[in-house]
């Protein structure tokens, strides 16, 4: 925007106000204050549930907006398979989604399958990058893995037969009693803008 500012009654001067920087800051601020409310969030929810646990929410939070992944759903699984790596084989593996855990695997075992990590956020993108080339292909959703979950070959994700039901319990009360989903949507959006 363009304004004449005067000076005295004879002098004026010429200055530009940039709004679309101010709106653009604006903008960034907003996405800011919203991802560090969210990141806050997931922290909260991850240390209620498993207080010991070194998963950074900044990361999965990161990783989900990048892979486009419903975040209480990745929280959900990790809860369910590992309590955000804290039991099982995962306290030494780091593998909070127990990528490569098959029934009878060791933590040995799965670290020479490539399944072991030296931190559990770095299990995160691999646990990512498998559900979405494997799982949430031809069309599959989120939702109908919360009642079959299997890959493109039919495979199970976990050989236990009320898995879809734990995860859309735990799913359920992450979005009934956090804000988790309502602020990763928000940011999400924020980032569209």
């Amino acid at each position: 925007m363009f304004v004449t500012i005067p000076l005295t009654s004879s002098t004026f001067i010429d200055y530009t106000i940039n709004t679309e920087n101010d709106n653009e800051n604006n903008v960034i601020e907003y996405t800011d204050s919203v991802k560090t409310q969210l990141i806050n969030e997931v922290n909260t929810y991850i240390n209620t549930i498993a207080p010991s646990s070194k998963l950074d929410g900044e990361i999965v939070v990161d990783k989900c907006c990048e892979y486009n992944v419903d975040i209480a759903f990745v929280l959900a699984q990790g809860q369910i398979e590992s309590h955000f790596g804290t039991t099982g084989t995962a306290r030494k593996t780091n593998s909070v989604f127990n990528v490569g855990a098959y029934n009878g695997y060791s933590a040995s075992k799965q670290r020479a399958n490539g399944f072991g990590f030296s931190h559990p956020n770095e299990s995160v993108e691999p646990y990512l990058i498998l559900l979405t080339n494997n799982y949430l292909v031809n069309g599959k959703t989120i939702n109908d893995l919360m009642y079959v979950y299997v890959n493109h070959l039919g495979m199970r994700y976990a050989s236990d037969t009320r898995y879809e039901y734990m995860l859309r319990s735990v799913y359920n009360k992450i979005n009934s009693k956090t804000n988790i989903n309502s602020l990763y949507n928000e940011y999400v959006n924020s980032l569209k803008s």
